[in-house]
C-alpha cells in the first residue's frame, strides 16, 4: 500500500461474486463495482452521507456510506451488517488525519 496513492480500493466476495469498493481522493466518487460492472458512483462534492440498494443474487443490499471528517462505509442486508468496512484503508486515513488535525490544533493553542 502506498503512502499517497489516489485511489483506495478494497475487494470483497459477496454471494460467491466480486465486489469491489474505490475512492478516489483528488474527485471524491466512491465507486462499487460487482464483478466489473459499476453499481455505485458517487461524489461527496456536496454531500457527505449516501445510502443506495444494491441487488446481489436474490438478496437486496444496503450500502451505507459516511464521508464526513470521519469516513465509514458499510454494507447490509435485513440491518445486518455483512461488511463491517468497505474501504478499511480510507477509514484508517481519516482516522490518522484527525488526530493530526487535533494534534496541530493543540500545538497551536499551547503554543
Amino acid at each position: 500500500m502506498k503512502m499517497f496513492e489516489r485511489i483506495q480500493k478494497q475487494t470483497h466476495i459477496v454471494d460467491d461474486r466480486k465486489l469491489t469498493a474505490s475512492y478516489d481522493r483528488f474527485s471524491t466518487v466512491f465507486t462499487l463495482s460487482l464483478d466489473g460492472k459499476v453499481l455505485v458512483s458517487k461524489s461527496f462534492v456536496f454531500s457527505s452521507k449516501y445510502e443506495s440498494e444494491i441487488e446481489i443474487g436474490s438478496k437486496i443490499y444496503k450500502v451505507h456510506v459516511f464521508a464526513l471528517i470521519l469516513w465509514r462505509s458499510k454494507l447490509t442486508v435485513n440491518n445486518e451488517v455483512i461488511i463491517e468496512e468497505l474501504i478499511p484503508s480510507r477509514k484508517r486515513k481519516s482516522i490518522g488525519g484527525l488526530i493530526y488535525s487535533l494534534a496541530v490544533g493543540a500545538a497551536r493553542v499551547v503554543g
